[in-house]
Order: structure tokens, then C-alpha cells, then sequence
């Protein structure tokens, strides 16, 4: 009985040192999947910051406009920490002219930039719009 013993503990150490480093070779296949997973986690929580400067600035563009004191630059400012490539205004009456009540939009877009380590790198095009009524 322990000559068994002795037999299966031996049989347990030839197996534990056959599957030595197997580990490391499970690490080295995951772990660059991790990183980029990591990095795409980063990069998204990035372009949703950006996203809520400039919806931000169309909101803050459109309260501007209501009350006749928009400004591009103005709207650009709002839009910490990111400069919008396009800022534009609508008023949505039936001559386009801003008339008390009719509402006016503004529109702010930005091209941000992901950049994923030995993946990608593009650009993701965010538009904002803020719709409000004219006050004056």
C-alpha cells in the first residue's frame, strides 16, 4: 500500500514539472487582448468627455441665441476641453429670421481621434444639437 503511495506521488511530480511554464504561455496569449481591451475602455470613456463638452456648448450656444447674445467664440470657449471643428445656427421659423417663440438650433460637431496601440487609429465624427425658443 504505501509502495502505491510512493508510485502516484512520483506520477504527480513528472506531471507538475511537464506543465511548468504553462502558465506564462496562457499569459502571452491573453494579455495582449487585455491591453487593448484596456486601452479601447480609455479611449471610449474619452470620446463620452468630449461628446458632453460639446453638447454642453450646443446647450450653452442655444441659450445664447434665445436670449440674441450668441458668439461663436463664445460657444468655442463652452466647449472645454475640445475645440469644435463646427459650430453652426438655425432659426427654424418660416423666413429664418429668429421671431419671439420660434425655436433656434444649434448644432456643434468634433472629429475625435481614437488611437487604439497596434490596432487602429481613426476618427469618430460627434455631433450635438440644442433646440430652444426664441426670447426676444
Amino acid at each position: 500500500m504505501s509502495k502505491n503511495f510512493i508510485q502516484s506521488n512520483e506520477n504527480r511530480k513528472s506531471k507538475i514539472e511537464n506543465e511548468r511554464g504553462a502558465s506564462t504561455v496562457e499569459l502571452a496569449i491573453i494579455l495582449p487582448v487585455l491591453i487593448l481591451i484596456l486601452f479601447g475602455i480609455f479611449e471610449f470613456g474619452l470620446a463620452y468627455r468630449d461628446y458632453l463638452a460639446i453638447t454642453h456648448a450646443a446647450r450653452e450656444g442655444a441659450r445664447l441665441a434665445a436670449v440674441d447674445e450668441f458668439s461663436q467664440s463664445e460657444v468655442m470657449q463652452r466647449a472645454y476641453p475640445v475645440t469644435p471643428s463646427s459650430i453652426s445656427i438655425a432659426y427654424l421659423s418660416a423666413d429664418g429670421m429668429p421671431h419671439h417663440g420660434d425655436p433656434v438650433e444649434v448644432t456643434v460637431t468634433y472629429d475625435e481621434p481614437i488611437n487604439i496601440p497596434f490596432y487602429a487609429r481613426t476618427t469618430v465624427h460627434l455631433t450635438s444639437k440644442a433646440r430652444m425658443r426664441v426670447e426676444y
